[in-house]
């Protein structure tokens, strides 16, 4: 009967080394719901938040990129209305000719096409950004955001940019105006295309304070404490010697004692 005894605690100690030894290899005090039923179903709630929370904040900082690229295409055009503004300023020189003004409008024709030529390649993973009015929608989960863009060659079109004159000497001043009122437009997109650039960036700071939250949570839900762990081990290990010996003691003396009966 001792001997059973024994090799009961024996059995019980190793299942415990092994589950331990589990415990260690993984890092995780909880490997499967008999570790911890109650506490699993939480980490699990938990990671499915995290992972939620990690791709929502590559969702909105691929809006900031994308705000950026369209931020990068305005600033582009608007480097070609100052030079256009100038070009405005200077043909008003009241001792050019039309040769002077003629060599002024090709400049501006190149300046143009400068523009043009943004509108028609400015845009992010394939898709046109100055082509059509609309928003790009980001999703966070819970929410979303989303960055409103412009039809900017209906907005200079609306200006009268493209009927840009050097040539006439009558023209200048809507020429002028037309450069100004497309500067001012291009103004405020660029304002309000910073504003959501930095909506979007405080959006993806407090996402990530969530998810690193609640991987703190999990963590001290399912991680392991190494130090507690390591103690036990050692205790295991003193207590799994012992069960050896005092079992291999039973057994030597279960075999004497038979011995000595069948003597």
């Amino acid at each position: 009967m001792k001997v059973g005894n024994n090799n009961s605690i024996l059995n019980q100690t190793i299942a415990q080394q092994d589950n331990l030894f589990k415990k260690l290899a993984s890092a995780r005090r909880i490997n499967s719901a008999a570790d911890d039923a109650a506490g699993l179903q939480i980490a699990n709630q938990l990671t499915s938040g995290i992972n939620a929370r990690e791709q929502a904040v590559r969702n909105v900082y691929d809006g900031v990129s994308l705000a950026r690229v369209y931020d990068q295409g305005l600033q582009a055009i608007e480097e070609n209305l100052q030079d256009l503004n100038t070009l405005a300023i200077q043909a008003g020189n009241g001792i050019y000719g039309a040769s002077e003004r003629q060599a002024l409008q090709q400049q501006a024709d190149q300046l143009l096409g400068n523009i043009q030529q943004v509108i028609d390649n400015t845009e992010f993973a394939g898709k046109g950004l100055f082509n059509q009015s609309g928003d790009v929608t980001f999703g966070t989960g819970d929410s979303s955001l989303s960055l409103s863009t412009e039809d900017v060659a209906a907005v200079l079109t609306t200006s009268n940019l493209f009927d840009f004159d050097l040539t006439d000497p009558s023209q200048l001043s809507a020429s002028l105006g037309s450069v100004e009122q497309s500067l001012q437009q291009l103004g405020g997109l660029r304002a309000d295309t910073g504003a959501t650039i930095n909506a979007f960036e405080a959006a993806a700071s407090v996402i990530d304070r969530q998810r690193i939250g609640e991987s703190e949570a999990r963590s001290r839900i399912e991680d392991l404490d190494f130090a507690k762990a390591v103690s036990d081990q050692v205790v295991g290990n003193i207590l799994l010697q012992s069960s050896i010996s005092v079992a291999a003691q039973g057994r030597v003396q279960q075999e004497q004692a038979l011995r000595i009966l069948g003597g």
